[in-house]
């Protein structure tokens, strides 16, 4: 078991928004810079019924909804919004998102940081999971295949490393830039011309 410090410990959400936008993440989490949208507000309200801790039996499968998960070896802790525990079947995690399938693949590595945490925890090897989709109310599974891991394992080095130098990296204008709640704050059209290679490189903000 890694000894990591507080500063060290990543959240899970993290990583969402890290492979979504490094710069968005950076700004969240080192800049305390955040602000709703219509995206999250709905989110929020559609995320209500998983933010309690209980247990329930659901034709005959065991869940866990807000269930507390940790990796000691990764540093990583955060909560996950359903799982299910099918008798006789690895545990199922599931996440609850707003909107469509993103093609980002943002959503599915923080599902597969929560599958990471419960392989720990638990003993035992995930192979997939599912993401919730809120308005649509359907869900679609999702994978833990080698490439997914390896993308959340890389995100959780890259996330730790901003965190312990205090970096918000300039991240070039792109077209998910137009959906996300921190547009005003982020302004992305100034970093237009910033090669996404400078992305460790201290800025002033």
């Amino acid at each position: 078991m890694l000894d990591w410090s507080e500063d060290e410990i990543i959240p899970i959400s993290a990583i969402s928004h890290h492979v979504y936008c490094p710069r968005q993440n950076a700004l969240i989490h080192i800049g305390g810079v955040f602000e709703d949208n219509e995206l999250t507000v709905s989110g929020n309200i559609g995320h209500e019924f998983v933010d309690e801790e209980k247990s329930i039996e659901d034709h005959g499968v065991h869940k866990e909804t807000s269930l507390p998960v940790y990796s000691d070896t990764y540093g990583i802790r955060g909560i996950a919004d359903i799982v299910e525990f099918p008798k006789g079947e690895p545990p199922f995690p599931i996440d609850y998102k707003n909107g469509k399938v993103s093609s980002w693949q943002n959503h599915e590595a923080q599902l597969c940081a929560l599958a990471i945490c419960l392989e720990e925890m638990l003993q035992t090897i995930i192979h997939k999971g599912a993401i919730y989709h809120i308005q649509s109310k359907k869900r679609h599974e999702v994978d833990f295949t080698g490439e997914l891991r390896e993308l959340t394992l890389r995100a959780i080095l890259e996330i730790r490393e901003l965190f312990l130098n205090m970096t918000i990296p300039k991240i070039p204008y792109s077209k998910k830039c137009n959906q996300c709640s921190l547009y005003k704050h982020c302004l992305p059209e100034l970093n237009t011309n910033q090669k996404r290679i400078d992305i460790f490189k201290p800025v002033n903000y």
